[in-house]
């Protein structure tokens, strides 16, 4: 390993470090905050000595078992990180960019937004590392440059209420440090060799949740996207009332009933975090607030609708790429396992509530999922997990596709997860990234090894802006469609192409776009919610 000194207009000399062809720095802070609620600031410039980017910077405060639980999810371990917490110091990103590249290569730049339910994730988790992922985009001659960005999570990042707004605490903190931190990339990313007006930001689960919220800005904020197995449907933001409610229970939590707002801010501000998080019921919302700023309303109709402004990114994001994994609601089974509970009475309680004065549409919904109020448990939770997939998740990739007015590009991740665990022979959710970032390659037979490596590769040519299969083009998804699917290397798969977006090699089900000739997405979709929270 060898050291490097970068020289930068406006942050001095960056100390990194140079590890197979690749040049890395760690742990740049690109804001600061006056304290743990206020809003982000850019760091627009650094004066002083050389500022040390060789280690790992302080994650979010939140759940101390975050990793395991996202590992755990992958079903594999990766070498422990010992990482702090911070506060106020969490607002730093990883860069990785092909060593020797000068300033100004106007290189393309990857943006990674984590995911973790907006209440765990970090850029320097192992399983995130970027270095193997930009040097398989060296040895493919579609070199980039790769940022990993941490943002507030829980608590610190979403809670919000009249008295905190009031206080000048807005909502919806942790989307607004992954602003910041873009624009932070526009600003500095040409001292390592990126181009700040080719930038692409990838979003992972919560992460492709606020990338789709930033697809609503008024101003240009990046070239292209990439949403992975996630958007605004399956982390629903939430009105203020619901955010008041919650924010009325955790003071309940925290013995401040009857405090004044400035005593609980108070103690918001100053008690150390892990100690408020161990006092707040797992109830505790962890959403974004619908701000009319950041945040917005959208149905399904409305994002398929080609003619819409919704998103408004639409007109200023050249190219959309997404896609998700077969199993992707395999996660709620491991963060909300108490939902196998008598599940399938639940789920038949959720789908009467929703149509009431239409059991047609119930008998339909549960013969195509093969329930009946009696189905036992374990039976019964796979088949909820199914319908929750198919409109939270691949719903919603078309949806997006269909609406896109430029070129959008679909994919389809089956490969098979390969390890001990309950979904084993499934591709569950994370393991699209688990491929993508090479860091479990060790533990990979070739063919998995293929499919990792195909999976990287065309996500670069999205980068470089090369076509990395043909596009779907003005929301046609009739009869000019066509999705990238990655295996399953079990059926003799690496990278594979259908034309039609159900059935056959695709393994995704039709079963909810055939029921909207009689009742809409965002109908079937409140099914789901009310299973989810009652």
């Amino acid at each position: 390993m060898a050291n490097i000194i970068q020289p930068t207009t406006h942050l001095g000399e960056v100390h990194g470090k140079i590890e197979n062809g690749v040049s890395k720095f760690l742990g740049i802070k690109y804001a600061t905050l006056k304290n743990r609620l206020a809003d982000a600031e850019l760091v627009e410039r650094r004066d002083g000595g050389v500022l040390d980017a060789t280690q790992d910077g302080p994650t979010a405060i939140s759940p101390l078992g975050g990793c395991d639980l996202e590992l755990s999810a992958i079903q594999h371990t990766l070498p422990r990180k010992e990482l702090t917490q911070s506060d106020v110091d969490c607002l730093n990103l990883n860069i990785a960019v092909p060593a020797d590249t000068p300033a100004y290569s106007k290189l393309p730049v990857f943006v990674f937004i984590h995911g973790g339910g907006l209440m765990i994730g970090a850029n320097s988790w192992p399983q995130s590392d970027l270095k193997r992922f930009t040097k398989l985009s060296i040895d493919n001659s579609l070199p980039i440059v790769a940022v990993a960005i941490n943002y507030r999570l829980g608590l610190f990042g979403f809670l919000t209420s009249t008295e905190l707004r009031r206080a000048g605490y807005k909502a919806n903190n942790g989307l607004r440090d992954q602003k910041v931190a873009l624009e932070w990339v526009h600003r500095h990313i040409g001292d390592f060799g990126g181009d700040p007006n080719n930038i692409t930001v990838a979003g992972m689960s919560a992460g492709a949740v606020s990338l789709t919220f930033h697809l609503d800005s008024e101003r240009p904020l990046f070239k292209r996207a990439i949403l992975m197995s996630g958007s605004q449907f399956f982390v629903q933001a939430l009105p203020y009332d619901a955010h008041e409610d919650n924010y009325r229970q955790a003071m309940s939590a925290l013995g401040l009933e009857d405090a004044t707002p400035e005593e609980r801010i108070k103690v918001l501000l100053n008690t150390p975090g892990q100690d408020l998080l161990a006092k707040l019921p797992p109830s505790a919302l962890t959403a974004p607030a619908v701000d009319g700023d950041m945040v917005l309303s959208a149905t399904y109709a409305q994002v398929a609708d080609p003619t819409s402004d919704i998103p408004k990114g639409k007109s200023w994001c050249e190219k959309l790429l997404i896609g998700d994994a077969q199993h992707d609601t395999s996660i709620l089974a491991v963060i909300m396992p108490h939902l196998k509970e008598a599940c399938a009475t639940r789920f038949v309680k959720a789908i009467n509530s929703v149509f009431p004065l239409q059991p047609d549409i119930m008998t339909r919904i549960l013969t195509v999922y093969g329930l009946t109020a009696e189905t036992p448990d374990d039976e019964a939770f796979s088949a909820v997990l199914a319908y929750l997939n198919d409109i939270f998740i691949s719903a919603p990739t078309l949806a997006y596709a269909r609406g896109w007015k430029g070129n959008a590009y679909v994919y389809y991740f089956n490969e098979e997860n390969p390890w001990e665990g309950p979904w084993r022979g499934k591709a569950s959710h994370v393991l699209d990234v688990a491929y993508l970032f090479q860091n479990f390659q060790e533990f990979m037979i070739p063919d998995q090894e293929k499919i990792g490596t195909a999976f990287a590769v065309d996500f670069f040519k999205f980068c470089h802006g090369t076509e990395p299969w043909p596009a779907i083009m003005d929301g046609n998804i009739g009869n000019e469609f066509t999705a990238r699917v990655y295996g399953p290397s079990s059926e003799g798969y690496t990278v594979d192409q259908v034309t039609q977006p159900h059935g056959g090699h695709s393994k995704r089900r039709s079963t909810l776009f055939g029921l909207s000739d009689t009742v809409s997405l965002d109908e079937l979709a409140r099914v789901a919610t009310l299973f989810l929270t009652t």
